[in-house]
């Protein structure tokens, strides 16, 4: 589960570096970014993460923490790699402050 954790942690100095207009997102914000772009409803997502609908909808609306077994799940299921996701997150602050 260290990959979780250093997946949330690259995701918060990606989306949270000074240049960013984002203030903060929080975990369902991005799992619902993900499932749109891969045009999927909160159903469908469920079914394939093998979590309930209510699950998705929680997460999403931040109304519940993620454990990183559900949140490894959910991520599988939309197709993300989290060891290279990770890896590029983890580039990008570097290459800003290199441009």
């Amino acid at each position: 589960m260290n990959d979780m954790k250093k997946l949330c942690n690259s995701i918060n100095c990606c989306l949270l570096s000074s240049d960013s207009p984002i203030d903060e997102w929080q975990m369902g914000e991005i799992i619902q970014m993900f499932r749109v772009k891969s045009h999927l409803t909160q159903g469908e997502l469920a079914r394939r993460a093998n979590v309930s609908s209510q699950t998705i909808k929680r997460i999403e609306g931040g109304n519940v923490r993620v454990s990183d077994i559900t949140c490894r799940g959910i991520f599988e299921a939309l197709g993300v790699n989290i060891s290279l996701l990770t890896e590029l997150l983890d580039e990008e602050p570097e290459r800003r402050m290199r441009e």
